[in-house]
């Protein structure tokens, strides 16, 4: 998607990793009964120290078709940029981007009380995405991007129904983890564009001695 050519994969290598996080979520959702409890956010078990409930309530989901919906969106942006993901970039947006949303759904959303669901960082993965191949197509980048902008900011609106899908994942959408997630997108794009172009600077500088 990023080059519009044959979008070979960037690393092979990264197949067994994205199939081991769906497998996860699989297994996760097909329990969500048993092991929400430990794995999603609480706040009353985070203020108790169960931190590590920050990153796991993203892989973690309400039912089926709950973990459904958010594993078809995962398994087309592995599809579609193919081509940008290794397993560095990968394991960074799971990493960074499911501390930084837990985090601010921690200290921002003070009234929350729990969350589950990985459609937050899912936006962070495909705004990274988006922003790192915006060079090889930059108006499809930048339109997709643009639907996604104003989609967040629409759910931002004090009328938008928050319900609708209720009747499928027996919730409401949070809306405020799409844009803690996008947000945790842009970060990381620009993290790891500053450490690549560092990388290749030191690089070029030592091939001239």
């Amino acid at each position: 998607m990023s080059a519009g050519t044959s979008m070979q994969p960037r690393d092979k290598k990264l197949r067994p990793h994205f199939a081991l996080v769906v497998v996860t979520m699989v297994v996760l959702g097909l329990a969500h009964s048993w092991v929400n409890p430990w794995l999603g956010f609480d706040r009353g078990a985070i203020e108790q120290g169960q931190l590590w409930r920050l990153l796991t309530c993203h892989l973690v989901h309400l039912n089926h078709w709950h973990m459904l919906l958010n594993l078809a969106g995962l398994v087309l942006c592995g599809y579609f940029f193919t081509d940008l993901l290794d397993r560095v970039r990968f394991w960074s947006w799971l990493l960074f981007c499911g501390a930084v949303t837990g985090l601010a759904l921690y200290f921002l959303d003070t009234g929350l009380q729990h969350y589950v669901g990985l459609s937050g960082i899912l936006h962070g993965l495909l705004v990274y995405c988006l922003l790192q191949g915006w060079r090889g197509n930059p108006w499809l980048h930048s339109l997709v991007l643009l639907v996604i902008a104003g989609r967040i900011a629409s759910e931002q609106q004090a009328g938008y129904d928050v319900e609708y899908l209720r009747s499928w994942i027996d919730g409401r959408v949070y809306v405020n983890a799409h844009l803690y997630g996008a947000l945790a997108g842009v970060l990381l794009f620009g993290g790891i564009t500053g450490v690549e172009y560092g990388r290749k600077h030191r690089t070029g500088n030592t091939e001239r001695r």
